[in-house]
């Protein structure tokens, strides 16, 4: 086992995609599409068996992966206190196995949905999942940021290429709000990094070394404060939280499929992380004060979005925002200040991957089918695809939650945490559970009863469509029994990230 172990290395995991991209953008494969995308999908199915290996060999009962890059048998910026460092634990392990997976996955289906410029989606997609893999596994605040910063480029490229006639539009409002958030974040992290210095002696900007505790005296609390919300602001324009959310919604209806997918399921997911890792990580004593505040703005996600989807007739934007009342769920167990919240509230993420992707895909070969999102012209499919609606059903029994599927062990735990929740005003917990119950609640009939009109609507027209098969149906498939076998076997995730959730709930007890 330590043969196999030493074999591990975050560098290779993290940083092989770079040269992935480098001999896709070569002129080895020339502009041949099928030789770009099957040296893309063999690299990315070896990545994946690589990622399998740190779950197979993780060591459950401290953090078993560390590695950092060295310049002459130095730290990378030692003299600033800068280091090149990558760890992982149980939950940051089981989002790099994912993400890959899910860049495997989205890869394969884009053999029929990108046509165009083969050379550089393959590219972009390798250089993406470098950052993605960065922003989860760096352990210091500037390889964070850099990282964080570095995702926008491929990200922008890939809307703003592959997209619908108003994708430019789109991805330049992505930009715009991931940049400004950066702005938050980056103000923050410069505020962390004196505050290292500070409390420990040395310049140092690694974030195991950073918890800011009120008795520490080295910032005013009005200071504190300003650096919790800056960081929370950064990564919730990101999240997207309600107001602004509006630039998340019609980059989910411009994009391309595989972007979309890659979008809703692991981008908003590492500002799900970032919130976890700093605001809640490193503010214990803020956070546990401003848990109420943060529940009540998850509840407005739960609610706002859950009423928006009422209204939408774009079937991709309803999608949005069924993503949008996840990440209300995720802070509504978050902000529960419990074992039972954290596992919900992480559990969420994990959940979020596969349905996010399962539900963006299936948007997306509805699109192909159709030729259009709009859900008045969507109608009777199931007659003509029962393999679709099938999966389809799947899908939607998956995001409202129904017993047995991924959305059903994550939903529990979240409302069991926040009905449990222990705040100074014992009511205000239980309203707020009570009421994003509700909104859920309705969010899964209105979901029902759209599915209803795609598959049993009735159409009166003479056109037949066809039944998905070949590589669309086993991606499909591989997603919908993600969905099944994490919903019986939860603990099958839970078990890896255990650890993390009861070290969050130590932090808080300091």
């Amino acid at each position: 086992m330590l043969e196999m172990t030493s074999l591990l290395s975050l560098n290779i995991l993290i940083f092989s995609p770079i040269a992935a991209a480098i001999i896709t953008a070569s002129p080895m494969f020339g502009t041949n599409p099928i030789y770009i995308r099957r040296f893309s999908k063999s690299f990315l199915t070896i990545h994946f068996l690589y990622s399998l290996l740190f779950v197979a060999f993780y060591n459950f009962s401290s953090e078993s992966f560390y590695d950092e890059i060295t310049v002459s048998g130095n730290s990378w910026l030692s003299k600033l206190g800068i280091n090149a460092a990558f760890g992982a634990d149980g939950f940051t392990i089981l989002l790099c196995m994912f993400t890959s997976l899910i860049f495997l996955l989205t890869l394969i289906i884009s053999k029929t949905m990108i046509r165009t410029k083969h050379k550089m989606y393959y590219t972009l997609m390798h250089l993406l999942l470098c950052t993605t893999l960065g922003i989860f596994c760096a352990k210091d605040m500037f390889v964070f940021l850099l990282f964080w910063q570095a995702e926008l480029i491929p990200m922008y490229l890939l809307i703003s290429q592959w997209g619908s006639n108003n994708s430019k539009n789109s991805a330049m409002k992505y930009v715009l709000y991931n940049f400004i958030g950066s702005i938050f974040i980056s103000l923050s992290m410069v505020a962390l990094y004196y505050y290292g210095y500070h409390s420990n002696g040395t310049l140092s900007s690694s974030i195991d070394f950073l918890r800011i505790y009120q008795a520490d005296n080295i910032f005013p609390l009005l200071l504190q404060k300003l650096i919790f919300w800056c960081l929370f602001i950064g990564f919730a324009l990101k999240l997207p939280i309600i107001p602004i959310h509006t630039y998340y919604v019609s980059l989910i209806g411009e994009s391309v499929t595989p972007v979309s997918i890659v979008t809703s399921s692991i981008l908003i997911n590492t500002a799900a992380y970032g919130i976890i890792r700093f605001n809640l990580d490193l503010f214990p004593e803020l956070f546990s004060q401003y848990a109420p505040i943060i529940m009540i703005i998850g509840v407005i996600n739960i609610i706002w979005a859950s009423l928006s989807a009422f209204k939408q007739k774009d079937i991709a934007k309803f999608s949005s925002y069924i993503n949008i009342t996840y990440m209300g769920l995720f802070l509504l167990g978050l902000s529960s200040l419990n074992k039972s919240g954290f596992d919900g509230a992480i559990f969420i993420i994990f959940s979020n991957i596969f349905i996010a992707s399962a539900l963006s895909l299936f948007i997306g070969l509805l699109y192909q089918t159709f030729k259009t999102k709009s859900l008045y012209e969507i109608k009777a499919l199931g007659k003509f695809a029962p393999n679709f609606m099938l999966l389809g059903y799947l899908i939607i029994f998956a995001v409202i939650g129904v017993p047995l599927t991924i959305g059903f062990a994550g939903d529990f735990l979240v409302f069991a945490g926040s009905f449990s929740a222990d705040f100074q005003n014992a009511l205000l917990p239980k309203i707020c559970s009570f009421t994003a119950l509700l909104s859920v609640i309705f969010l899964a009939s209105c979901s029902l009863n759209l599915f209803n009109q795609v598959f049993s609507g009735f159409d009166n027209s003479d056109k037949k469509y066809h039944d998905i098969s070949g590589h669309r149906l086993t991606v499909l498939f591989i997603l919908c029994f993600c969905i099944i076998l994490f919903g019986i076997f939860p603990n099958s995730i839970m078990n890896l990230y255990n650890n993390v959730t009861e070290m969050l709930v130590e932090i808080l007890r300091v």
